[in-house]
């Protein structure tokens, strides 16, 4: 009995393995919804991460320039080695003894411990955390328009997986169909109702099919791996599409108020908003330069010797002292001004960009309307033709058993049906995917 089990031991391991093959390939088949496609796309993509990272930065900025606006305090050290001098001595009258009224300090250490605090600046700090709180606002509005980027890439991944399997399943349907009929006019051979021409006419039409199939497999492995890549799956993972297409969704609304809801969501004109209003801050900032600069000051000295200390001691002493500056450029050959100048130039710029960025969602949301509306006819259309090829292949089949249609007629039949079945997915998913264009246009996530 032992020799038996261990005989079987390599069958035993191989039942284990197909299952833990077989299981993981459940597992890797799992069905994808389109919303969880497009969860997984956000949480994946780095180009949100490199956004976010730009929120960050600008939020820094904000800090950096709050820090200005209060008290900085600072500290510097040093040690100074004097060469040897004679000391001040002094005489006194009608002697000739002399003393020493300050002694040589060779060994000289300083501590300093300052305080500053600005005052005025021209409004230059307050201008400047203005026109950054802006930067970070339009910052942070680029991230949701980056986000509706990439939801609308997963989107089109998505209906591209769903076209590409669509037209595989047409294929194998059309195989299935090609294989029905070679067998009925093989049968009709033997019975010398139908030529070996014809037969062979039938067999080339099963091998295109089965190109076809092939073909088709190859395009749905590539929409798959392209899908995958954009959620951070593996990109061998087989994905099986879960969400249906819609294409009997109601009405899209009128193009006026289309374009009316775009412009009041799309996060690139908030976003340029935001910048033209840092830009008038940084025309504030720049003027800053014609106002008097005001600061508080102070220092505490602990030094050895201190200078301010007579006669001189070789110890250490300490001091302080406390100050209010105020400093005025008289004349930078025009620099204020021309700073002033570009900060004016730049303003102009932001705002003929938000006219631009209008133009441009204008004329985008005009064509994916135009087109959202077109490709819901065409399936109509399609859908229609669909169910006249089938009911043509039908009675074009029963007419050829009967003798009264030719075999190149079934063949044309079952051509056009294949031909108006992928029409019709193509239509579908093309529709599926202008509808995500349509509403990225309209600044829906």
């Amino acid at each position: 009995m032992t020799r038996r089990y261990l005989m079987n031991l390599p069958c035993i391991a191989a039942i284990l393995l197909a299952l833990l093959i077989g299981s993981g390939k459940v597992r890797a088949q799992e069905k994808l919804t389109l919303e969880e496609a497009v969860k997984l796309g956000i949480e994946n993509s780095k180009a949100l991460h490199a956004s976010q990272m730009k929120i960050s930065a600008a939020e820094a900025k904000i800090g950096e320039i709050n820090a200005a606006r209060l008290p900085q305090l600072s500290f510097r050290g040093g040690y100074t080695r004097l060469s040897s001098v004679p000391p001040f001595t002094f005489t006194i009258p009608g002697t000739s003894q002399s003393m020493v009224v300050s002694p040589v300090v060779f060994d000289n250490y300083s501590l300093v411990l300052s305080l500053q605090q600005p005052v005025f600046t021209g409004f230059r700090l307050e201008s400047g955390e203005k026109a950054s709180e802006y930067i970070s606002q339009a910052t942070q509005v680029d991230y949701t328009k980056d986000k509706s980027d990439v939801s609308l890439a997963v989107k089109t991944a998505y209906w591209n997986l769903y076209k590409a399997q669509e037209f595989k399943r047409v294929a194998e349907e059309n195989k299935s169909t090609v294989e029905a009929h070679l067998s009925d006019i093989v049968n009709m051979e033997k019975n010398g109702m139908a030529t070996a021409n014809d037969v062979l006419k039938v067999r080339v039409q099963l091998s295109n099919a089965e190109l076809a199939i092939v073909d088709a497999q190859n395009a749905a492995s590539l929409a798959t791996v392209v899908l995958n890549n954009y959620i951070g799956r593996p990109l061998g993972a087989s994905v099986i599409i879960a969400t249906g297409p819609n294409a009997a969704a109601g009405s899209l609304g009128a193009p006026d108020e289309l374009l009316a809801k775009a412009k009041k969501q799309r996060p690139e004109l908030l976003a340029a908003d935001y910048r033209i209003k840092a830009s008038q801050e940084n025309i504030i900032t720049a003027k800053s330069g014609w106002y008097p600069q005001v600061s508080l000051g102070g220092n505490y000295y602990y030094n050895r010797p201190n200078q301010r200390i007579v006669p001189t001691v070789d110890a250490f002493r300490d001091t302080w002292d406390a100050s209010i500056n105020v400093s005025m450029s008289l004349w930078n050959w025009g620099a204020t001004s021309r700073q002033t100048e570009q900060a004016e130039a730049q303003l102009a710029q932001a705002v003929d960009a938000q006219g631009q960025i209008g133009d441009a969602i204008n004329v985008e949301v005009t064509q994916n309307y135009l087109s959202t509306t077109q490709l819901k006819k065409k399936i109509e259309i399609a859908d229609i033709a669909v169910k006249q090829a089938e009911e043509n292949l039908r009675l074009t089949t029963q007419r050829f058993k009967n003798g009264m249609a030719l075999n190149s007629d079934v063949l044309d039949a079952e051509t056009m049906l294949v031909s108006v079945k992928n029409s019709l997915a193509q239509s579908v998913a093309d529709y599926e995917i202008a509808v995500a264009r349509l509403g990225k246009s309209l600044g829906e996530l």
